[in-house]
């Protein structure tokens, strides 16, 4: 049994990147490399997974590249064996991250999918600023697109996850900026032009919505 972890009250991200990145340098072995992955989140917990992505984004803002492509070369067989290090959010009916949901369990997401939900779905996780999402969904695309054949793995992926509503893990708005990403991600070198194609998409449901309400919306 993995006993819980706890960070300090200064975490040392340069040391875990650096550890991460050196443990999967020594591990000649797939199979053993996407086990550091999931052991590192099983380590965090649920509660701290937000932890792991400070680590890839530590490694994406200070690695060098060889680096950078290690990682991403690992979340392809991370996700080629259905084992992508992933983070439990509450699904979008639910109040709490244990609670029931409209389908009555948490689910759990990969780190771009984590953060969009995150942003965009609330829950009971503090919410991201769009500066914060901005700067973590710039870096894990970053990070990802490093690797070629990693981007295209994860845009499959995500694919799977728009195109799966039935999961409960994304709200139709999450998935329509979801797909606005991937689309922009896959045909345009702009790591920027990608995590915004999110947010204003996400800008144009919530204006959408606002437009559409007619006057018997605001009875009590």
């Amino acid at each position: 049994m993995t006993s819980p972890f706890r960070l300090n009250e200064n975490p040392d991200w340069h040391s875990a990147a650096q550890d991460l990145i050196n443990g999967l340098h020594a591990l000649n072995n797939k199979e053993d490399q996407i086990r550091l992955l999931e052991g590192m989140c099983a380590k965090l917990g649920d509660q701290l997974y937000p932890a792991f992505l400070q680590i890839l984004y530590t490694l994406e803002q200070f690695g060098d590249e060889k680096s950078k492509q290690k990682i991403a070369h690992t979340l392809v067989e991370c996700i080629r064996t259905g084992r992508l290090p992933s983070g439990k959010l509450s699904a979008w009916g639910s109040g709490s991250l244990t609670g029931d949901s409209a389908f009555g369990q948490t689910r759990v997401l990969g780190p771009i999918e984590y953060v969009c939900a995150w942003y965009a779905q609330g829950g009971n996780a503090q919410p991201l600023s769009l500066q914060q999402f901005s700067q973590i969904m710039s870096s894990l695309l970053r990070l990802v697109a490093s690797d070629n054949t990693a981007k295209s793995f994860y845009c499959q992926k995500l694919q799977g996850d728009i195109d799966d509503p039935m999961s409960g893990a994304l709200s139709n708005t999450t998935r329509q900026g979801l797909q606005e990403l991937i689309e922009v991600w896959q045909h345009s070198d702009s790591i920027k032009d990608a995590a915004d194609a999110f947010v204003s998409s996400l800008q144009s449901e919530s204006l959408l919505n606002t437009i559409s309400k007619g006057p018997l919306d605001h009875l009590p």
